[in-house]
């Protein structure tokens, strides 16, 4: 059984924090890889553990400052997600995206309605290591 496992951020790169054994997957920071192929195709190798495992549920945070180029691999790892729930183990994605980014929660939108799948959209002040909800 694999334990998961965290990828650093970088300027570029959001972090990854995986943990297919609580079913949770959270990316993080920003999303603009220059080979962003190389860096989702990553995450979506690890993302079978998520069907090998005896959880109730599967919770995935988006927490994602800024997108660029990466929108399509956003949309292909929700839809391999998806493929990954089920009516005994439910999908929970939360897209957290700052106030003065109006952006992100139109990208999180778009990819919500794309699959008519319901997000949870959560506004915070600013994203960091750990999220403060707006008020």
């Amino acid at each position: 059984m694999m334990d998961g496992y965290f990828i650093r951020p970088t300027g570029t790169t959001p972090s990854v924090s995986f943990r297919p054994s609580h079913g949770e997957l959270e990316l993080r920071g920003n999303s603009m890889p220059d080979d962003p192929l190389s860096f989702y195709g990553h995450v979506f190798s690890h993302l079978p553990a998520l069907d090998n495992q005896d959880i109730n549920e599967i919770n995935v945070n988006f927490a994602l400052k800024n997108i660029e180029d990466s929108t399509t691999y956003l949309h292909i790892l929700v839809k391999k997600l998806i493929s990954l729930s089920s009516d005994n183990r439910p999908l929970n994605i939360t897209w957290y995206y700052e106030k003065n980014r109006p952006n992100i929660l139109e990208i999180g939108r778009e990819i919500s309605e794309h699959y008519n799948y319901p997000f949870k959209f959560v506004e915070v002040f600013k994203i960091k290591d750990q999220l403060r909800q707006a008020s």
